[in-house]
């Protein structure tokens, strides 16, 4: 068996596949930022999955849901437009992750490519909740 099938074989019955669809030019940016921390674009997105997944649970995807008053109180005080809030299903705000806003399903985000906005800016959040809508 020649090396190139040896190591075809190993990566095949080792490790799994996964294809990544990023916005035109988002590629040039993560790569250039990888290169800038001195890692590989996929040792970054496998760093980023594994600080995601703790207990084989997204920590992201499984914010506590919040009743509807805290909701509305605290999208008042962030002056989300009335007309996006019937897309959220949780938001949060901390000062370690910034602002969370998880869209219900059934609704996307053109920024993000996903049903989860988080950004350390009040003014970012605000642009970004304009780019949802339903899918």
């Amino acid at each position: 068996m020649n090396r190139s099938k040896y190591i075809d074989d190993h990566r095949k019955n080792n490790y799994d596949r996964l294809e990544i669809l990023l916005p035109k030019g988002q590629k040039k940016v993560l790569s250039s930022m990888c290169s800038s921390l001195n890692i590989s674009v996929n040792e970054y997105i496998r760093t980023l999955i594994a600080s995601d997944i703790q207990d084989d649970k997204s920590v992201i995807l499984s914010k506590p849901d919040i009743s509807d008053e805290v909701n509305t109180a605290l999208l008042d005080k962030w002056q989300i437009p009335k007309k996006y809030r019937h897309m959220i299903e949780f938001a949060s705000y901390s000062k370690e992750d910034g602002y969370f806003v998880k869209l219900k399903n059934g609704y996307i985000n053109d920024l993000t490519n996903t049903k989860v906005i988080n950004v350390y800016k009040l003014d970012k959040l605000r642009l970004a909740i304009n780019k949802s809508h339903e899918v």
